[in-house]
C-alpha cells in the first residue's frame, strides 16, 4: 500500500546524497534537480495519504488514484532496488567500476522514477488534497443501547451462564483489590459481544443484585467528558452540561461510593490508560460485588482497563447460525420454497464459521432471493465477492482495520495469500513480511524478527488471528508459533487485496507474472514440469518471495539467478541433487530454506555471494556431511542456522565444544538436533 511505501522511498532518495558523500562519488551529477523534484512530490503526496486511505472504499476516484499510486510506488521501489545493486554489488565482489561508468548506470534510473510519477493523474491528486473528511463521515460506529429482543437470540446460553456466574460472584478469586471486578468480554467484530452484554444487563437476577445498572456506549474516540456525563445521567444524577471533567469525576465518586453497581462500557477502543485512570479511581469505592463490564475487540484494551477476568467469545454452532439466517431469510416466504432451499441454506450457514454478524448478513441477503438457483449462486460465491457483504459485514471489520498503522494494515492484508483454514506458521509469516519490506525497525540495530513478532502480537490481540497455539520454538518464538484466520476475516483480507495478485500455482501461466511480488505454489506433492519452472524464473521480474515447496522439482534452472529482488526462497521438499551456482547471484536473498531435500548433499560453492543472507534452514538433508565454515564466516548478516535431522552434521556439531562447532559458533542462533 502506498501509505507504507511512499515514506520508504522518500528515505531512500534522501540517502542517495548521504551515501554518495560517504563514498566520495557523485552518482547523480546532472540530475540533482530531478532527484529533488521526485522527493518533493512524494512528500506532498504523503501529506494526504492517510485521508485518502480512509476514503478509498467510499469514493471510487480516490480508490482509483490510490491503486495507480501503489503501482507506481512498487515500480519505484524496484528501480531503487536495482540502483542499490549497481552501487553495492561490485564492492562485495571485489571489483571496482570507474566512477563515470557507475554514474551513468545510476543516472539511467532517474528517468524511470520521473516517468513513474508522471503517470499519476494530477487532477485526482488535487481532488484528494482539497480537504479531509471528519471522523463523523468515516465508517459509522453504531451507538448501542441496553434494549434487546431476546426472541431473536440463539446459541449464547453457555456464554451467558458463564458470564452470569462471574458477575454475581461476590467472592470471586479474580475480584480486584478494591472490591470492584473489571470483566472484559473480548472478541472479533460481529462475534456477539454487545448482545451478550445486553442479555446479562437485562437478566432478572442481575436487576435484583445491583443498586445501580448503567449502560454506556463508549465507542471511539474516548470522550472523557461525554462518558462521565453519560455515567451520571444513567445513575439518575441529572444533566451536567457546564461542568469540567474534574467536577464530573468527583460527582461519579460521590454517586457510586458504597453502592453495588453494574457499569457496562460497551465498545471500548482506547489503549491510553491515562484516559481510563480517572474513571477507575472514581469507581474503586463501590460496594463489594460491584462490576465494571467492558466489551472490546482488543486484549490490549482489556489489559489497559485493569481486567480481573476475561471472557473470550466462543464461536456459534452452524445450526445456531442457520437459525439466525432462516429467521431473517424466510420472513414472508412460502413454506414450499423454505423446504426446497433448506439443504443449501445449511451449507451457507457453515460459511459463516460461527460469526453471528455473518449469519445476519447472509440472512438479509437471502431474504430477497426467491429461487433455488439464486440461493445456489450465493452458496457458490465467496463472501468477499458478494456486494451485500461489503455493505453490511465488512464495515464492522473496517473499524478494527482502520485503527491499524500502515505497516500492520499491510501485514494483515498480505495474509490473503494463504488458502482458507490454512495453519500459518508464525515464524514463517514474519519472515514473509520482512521479505516484502513491511517490517521496519524502530531504531538502528533492532532485530527485524522481534519487530515482526510485535506486529503479529498486535494483530492477534485485536482478534485478526485465531486458534493461537503455543509451540516451543527457537529464536524467541515461543508464544504463537501457529495460528489460523477466521474465514470471514480471511474474506475481508481478500476483499482488501482483490486488485492484487500474489498467489498462483504452476497451472496458471496465463497471468502477468512480471508484476507479482510473491509467488506461492501450494502444490501438495504435485510434480511441476521443468519447463514451467524455467519459464517462471524468466517471468518473475519483481518477485520478493518465492515458495516452491513440495513441487517435485528434479532440477532448479539457472534462470533463478535473474530474480534480482528476491528476499525469501523456499525450495524445501523437492527432489533435486544439486543447486545452481546462479543462486549466489541473488544479492538481496535473506532467507533460504532447503529442508527435506533428501538427495541434496552440499551447499553452494559461492554462497558468500549471498551477502544479505540471515536465515538458512537445512532440515532432514541426510546426505550433508559438512558445512562450508570458511565461507559462511564471510557473511556478516548471517543470524540463524537451523539443522535438524541431518545425522552426519549433528555428529559434527552437537557437542557444541569441538573444533567444528567453533567454526559456526559466531552465528547468533544455531539449532542442531
Amino acid at each position: 500500500m502506498a501509505e507504507l511505501f511512499v515514506p520508504k522511498i522518500i528515505d531512500e532518495l534522501g540517502d542517495v546524497v548521504v551515501n554518495q558523500l560517504g563514498e566520495k562519488i557523485n552518482l547523480v551529477m546532472g540530475v540533482e534537480e530531478e532527484v529533488a523534484n521526485i522527493k518533493r512530490k512524494l512528500e506532498t503526496i504523503q501529506n494526504v495519504l492517510h485521508d485518502a486511505e480512509r476514503r478509498r472504499q467510499k469514493e471510487k476516484p480516490v480508490a482509483k488514484w490510490l491503486e495507480e499510486l501503489e503501482d507506481i510506488t512498487y515500480e519505484m521501489d524496484d528501480v531503487l532496488d536495482e540502483w542499490n545493486i549497481k552501487i553495492q554489488k561490485p564492492k562485495y565482489e571485489g571489483t571496482h567500476q570507474k566512477q563515470p561508468t557507475l554514474r551513468n548506470k545510476v543516472r539511467s534510473f532517474i528517468p524511470s522514477c520521473c516517468s513513474c510519477l508522471k503517470q499519476l493523474p494530477a487532477r485526482q491528486f488535487e481532488f484528494i488534497s482539497s480537504g479531509g473528511i471528519p471522523d463523523s463521515q468515516d465508517f459509522q460506529r453504531i451507538m448501542t443501547t441496553s434494549i434487546i429482543d431476546e426472541s431473536g437470540i440463539y446459541g449464547r446460553e453457555s456464554d451467558k451462564d458463564a458470564l452470569l456466574d462471574q458477575v454475581l460472584s461476590e467472592t470471586s478469586s479474580s475480584q480486584g483489590r478494591d472490591g470492584v471486578q473489571i470483566i472484559s468480554v473480548v472478541g472479533a467484530g460481529g462475534s456477539g459481544k454487545t448482545t451478550l452484554a445486553q442479555l446479562l444487563f437485562n437478566n432478572d437476577e442481575v436487576k435484583n443484585h445491583f443498586d445501580f445498572r448503567n449502560w454506556i456506549c463508549v465507542s471511539d474516540p474516548f470522550d472523557q467528558k461525554r462518558i462521565a456525563k453519560a455515567i451520571l445521567e444513567s445513575a439518575g444524577s441529572g444533566s451536567h452540561f457546564m461542568l469540567e471533567l474534574d467536577s464530573l469525576i468527583r460527582l461519579i465518586k460521590e454517586t457510586f461510593s458504597g453502592k453495588r453497581f453494574l457499569l457496562v462500557l460497551d465498545d471500548v477502543w482506547t489503549e491510553d490508560d491515562s484516559k481510563w485512570k480517572p474513571f477507575q479511581d472514581s469507581l474503586k469505592d463501590g460496594a463489594p460485588g460491584s462490576v465494571i463490564l467492558v466489551t472490546t475487540r482488543s486484549n490490549r484494551v482489556a489489559t489497559v482497563v485493569g481486567t480481573t477476568h476475561t471472557h473470550q467469545m466462543s464461536q456459534m454452532s452452524d445450526s445456531d447460525c442457520w437459525l439466525i439466517m432462516q429467521r431473517i431469510a424466510f420472513a414472508r416466504k412460502s413454506g414450499d420454497l423454505c423446504k426446497k432451499v433448506e439443504r443449501i441454506g445449511l451449507k451457507i450457514a457453515e460459511k459463516c464459521k460461527g460469526l453471528p454478524l455473518a449469519a445476519k448478513t447472509m440472512g438479509s441477503l437471502l431474504r430477497f432471493k426467491d429461487t433455488v438457483q439464486q440461493w445456489q449462486n450465493v452458496l457458490d460465491s465467496e463472501i468477499w465477492q458478494l456486494k451485500e457483504a461489503a455493505v453490511s459485514l465488512f464495515p464492522h471489520l473496517y473499524l478494527s482495520y482502520n485503527e491499524l498503522p500502515p505497516e500492520l494494515k499491510r501485514c494483515f492484508s498480505y495474509c490473503a495469500v494463504f488458502p482458507k483454514d490454512f495453519e500459518i506458521n508464525v515464524e514463517e509469516l514474519i519472515r514473509l513480511w520482512i521479505a516484502q519490506g513491511y517490517v521496519r525497525p524502530n531504531r538502528r540495530g533492532e532485530r527485524l524478527e522481534l519487530v515482526g513478532l510485535e506486529y503479529f502480537n498486535n494483530l492477534a490481540m485485536r482478534s485478526f488471528f485465531q486458534e493461537l497455539q503455543e509451540v516451543e520454538g527457537y529464536y524467541g518464538f515461543h508464544e504463537y508459533m501457529k495460528c489460523k484466520m477466521h474465514d470471514i476475516v480471511h474474506d475481508f483480507a481478500q476483499f482488501l487485496t482483490k486488485n492484487e495478485c500474489t498467489e498462483r500455482a504452476f497451472s496458471s501461466l496465463v497471468i502477468d507474472f512480471g508484476r507479482l511480488r510473491s509467488f506461492f505454489a501450494f502444490s501438495h506433492g504435485r510434480v511441476a514440469p521443468q519447463g514451467s519452472a524455467r519459464h517462471l524464473f524468466c517471468s518473475l521480474n519483481c518477485v520478493r518471495t518465492l515458495t516452491l515447496s513440495c513441487c517435485g522439482l528434479h532440477e532448479i534452472p539457472a534462470e533463478i539467478g535473474s530474480l534480482n529482488h528476491l528476499r525469501h526462497l523456499d525450495l524445501s521438499w523437492n527432489l533435486f541433487e544439486t543447486l545452481p551456482e546462479a543462486i549466489c547471484d541473488l544479492y538481496y536473498l535473506e532467507t533460504f530454506d532447503i529442508s527435506n531435500c533428501g538427495d541434496l548433499s552440499c551447499l553452494l560453492q559461492r554462497i558468500e555471494g549471498l551477502v544479505h543472507l540471515r536465515i538458512l534452514h537445512i532440515e532432514y538433508c541426510k546426505k550433508f556431511e559438512t558445512l562450508p565454515h570458511r565461507i559462511l564466516g564471510k557473511i556478516s548478516s548471517f543470524k540463524s542456522l537451523k539443522v535438524l535431522g541431518c545425522h552426519k552434521l549433528r555428529d559434527c556439531y552437537s557437542d557444541k565444544i569441538g573444533d567444528d562447532w567453533m567454526k559456526i559458533s559466531h552465528i547468533s542462533q544455531v539449532d542442531i538436533s
